[in-house]
């Protein structure tokens, strides 16, 4: 009750209206603000989705960058099995500070044992400034598993980075296929693949290379243009 006492005051003296989440956690859906302290030091309970028997700590805090003068930061999480390592897993948190030495949860993706995640960055493509967490499935595929956000009307928007995916299936010949992630340039919105064919081993893939063009339909990553080029045989 003190410390809702405390950050009431504190907001009201930068003149600033305290959010809901903060004011009474559990009445909203909003993330609660939180000192600057506790989001380096520790797992912010709000936030903590590890199961039972696991133990959540903090592996990296820095700072991203600023947009529109509002400044981010991230936090890593990283989540322990006792029972068995291969369970372990990450998770990346953006804050925003809001007041001086408070900040406030603005990003949270689900946490995943299969996918890890890296630092966030902030990009800019075109007129669009991006904020990208790059993330990987473990795995022979090495799937893309990042999320991408871009500013718009002052807030994170999440941007659809997967649908074109389906028509670049479309527009290759029949029988070949891009077996692994791609994982996109943004800044560029370019791309490149291996190409696999029916019968080719996961690691010896005898298609060739698609370089692929991107662009932007609103919030969502569209396929422009692809190129086949033809390589020598595997092996």
């Amino acid at each position: 009750m003190r410390r809702r006492a405390f950050l009431a005051a504190l907001f009201l003296a930068f003149g600033l209206q305290l959010p809901a989440a903060a004011a009474d956690p559990k009445a909203s859906g909003e993330k609660p603000v939180v000192s600057a302290v506790e989001a380096e030091t520790g797992c912010i309970a709000a936030l903590d989705d590890s199961a039972a028997g696991e133990t959540c700590g903090v592996a990296e805090f820095g700072e991203i960058g600023a947009v529109e003068g509002r400044r981010f930061h991230y936090a890593v999480y990283q989540y322990q099995n006792p029972r068995n390592s291969v369970l372990d897993h990450t998770r990346v948190v953006v804050f925003e500070a809001v007041a001086p030495g408070m900040m406030r949860a603005v990003i949270a993706p689900e946490s995943d044992p299969a996918i890890s995640y890296d630092k966030p960055m902030l990009l800019r493509s075109g007129d669009r400034v991006l904020l990208h967490i790059p993330g990987s499935e473990s795995g022979t595929g090495n799937f893309n598993r990042e999320r991408l956000f871009v500013w718009r009307a002052g807030q994170w928007r999440d941007v659809d980075t997967t649908a074109w995916l389906d028509d670049l299936a479309r527009r290759l010949p029949a029988g070949y296929g891009a077996w692994k992630g791609i994982y996109p340039d943004y800044v560029a919105l370019k791309a490149s693949t291996p190409l696999w064919r029916k019968g080719d081993g996961n690691a010896c893939p005898s298609g060739g290379r698609a370089y692929i063009l991107l662009g932007w339909r609103g919030d969502r990553i569209v396929l422009r243009d692809v190129r086949l080029r033809k390589a020598p045989a595997c092996g």
